[in-house]
């Protein structure tokens, strides 16, 4: 149905204001696709279709997608809580080194 609340203010830039600059252009198009699909996404199939996996098996309404560089090297993951067709608590979690 839609995303609800996000708790990273640089998704929240490229969600409300488009601008990608928030995020390296390696991989700042893929973070706003990947939020784009989670505001589509109505049912849990929805998110399997965009490679959504659960990240807690104590929570079953947490959900991460892994971002990449140019699609090889993941960075880091978009996570958010999916219930009831809403996304709640959108956040960006980077891999370090």
């Amino acid at each position: 149905m839609s995303i609800k609340t996000i708790i990273d203010r640089r998704l929240k830039e490229v969600w409300v204001n488009d601008d990608l600059s928030v995020f390296p252009s390696l991989y700042n198009f893929e973070i706003r696709n990947v939020l784009f699909d989670l505001d589509a996404a109505d049912v849990i199939t929805d998110l399997h279709d965009i490679g959504a996996v659960q990240f807690n098996p104590n929570d079953k309404r947490a959900w991460s997608v892994t971002i990449t560089v140019n699609n090889i090297e993941p960075c880091g993951a978009v996570i958010c809580d999916f219930w009831d067709g809403n996304c709640y608590n959108i956040d960006f979690r980077e891999y370090n080194p």
